[in-house]
């Protein structure tokens, strides 16, 4: 079933391979090779993580993040979105992530038939009764937290931490400029103060820009952000068009330790809704959903504190590369 998202992780959102090291000698048989090759194979496979996603906004980003970790190429990839109740969110959040066709999909009621790409999507989960995230956070091994404007309250906190027993990572997209700044503080003495190590991560943004799948999803072999009726979400066309212009020149990002930006205001929204050129106020949502996901495979490294800015560039980096990247802070 395309509604499935069992318990177990994709290999690109955790650790490294840390088996058993296979040496050639002289004179091994091809059966003795194959034997030795499929032990590396089964060795070298890497357990992901039961991502789930929570807070009050940022919402395109935590649906990016879920794509692309389930996206990566293991079957075995879980995540679980925790979002209002109703069928109307569920197929929001499928039509935002893979099309209108693959939300009606999920719901029988017609459509066109999905392409073989569309049919071997891994969907996230979804939760909103007590009971359902109560499920998802006793198996869950990450926690992403997604703030914009407004942080989440201390009773949130507690409430998502005492009930994850296996959590051992947890990323909080956080703002520019110290605007949430007492939360970040405080979700890392909780982290601290957990009778067992957790890893967390702040990773902050500025206003919040781009996030389409980019300008041909066909000929890049995969959308690197939304489905394309994000954009068709875009009523203002001014809006649309900057939109549409960062996923096409503006794709990169710099990264840098702490918290050197200032947060967003009015004129730098202006700014961001006006002009697709790079700027230090100014964070991808495809590029936050990465770092989000780069943050939690960082195995033994425990966590980062980072700001992320646009930058110009035609293709978004890699997991390989944001996995290099953050190795530096």
């Amino acid at each position: 079933s395309r509604r499935q998202g069992g318990e177990g992780q994709c290999p690109s959102c955790a650790g490294s391979f840390t088996g058993p090291v296979y040496y050639w000698k002289k004179g091994r048989t091809m059966v003795e090779v194959a034997i030795a090759f499929f032990l590396l194979l089964v060795n070298s496979a890497v357990h992901g993580l039961h991502v789930v996603f929570a807070g009050p906004s940022a919402v395109e980003v935590q649906l990016i993040a879920a794509k692309l970790a389930l996206g990566s190429g293991a079957d075995d990839t879980r995540c679980t979105l925790i979002r209002p109740s109703g069928d109307g969110e569920i197929r929001q959040c499928l039509s935002l992530m893979y099309g209108r066709d693959v939300a009606a999909d999920y719901f029988g009621d017609g459509g066109e038939k999905p392409d073989d790409r569309e049919a071997d999507l891994l969907l996230p989960d979804f939760a909103s009764s007590g009971e359902s995230i109560g499920a998802a956070l006793s198996t869950a091994d990450s926690i992403v937290i997604a703030c914009e404007e407004q942080g989440v309250d201390e009773s949130y906190v507690e409430t998502l931490l005492s009930n994850s027993p296996k959590v051992e990572k947890v990323a909080l997209l956080s703002r520019h400029g110290g605007k949430l700044r007492s939360l970040e503080e405080s979700l890392r003495r909780k982290c601290d103060g957990l009778n067992r190590d957790v890893a967390f991560s702040v990773v902050r943004a500025g206003t919040l820009v781009g996030g389409g799948p980019g300008p041909d999803s066909d000929a890049q072999g995969e959308e690197w952000g939304l489905s394309k009726y994000y954009y068709d979400t875009k009523y203002d066309l001014q809006d649309a068009q900057i939109t549409q212009a960062m996923d096409k020149f503006t794709l990169g990002a710099r990264v840098v330790a702490g918290d050197p930006h200032r947060a967003p205001n009015f004129f730098s929204r202006m700014m961001a809704g006006s002009s697709f050129e790079s700027r230090d106020g100014d964070t991808g949502r495809i590029a936050a959903a990465h770092a989000l996901l780069a943050a939690l495979r960082r195995d033994d490294k425990g966590g980062v504190d980072i700001s992320i800015s646009t930058d110009k560039a035609e293709k978004p980096l890699s997991f390989d590369e944001w996995d290099t990247l953050l190795n530096g802070f």
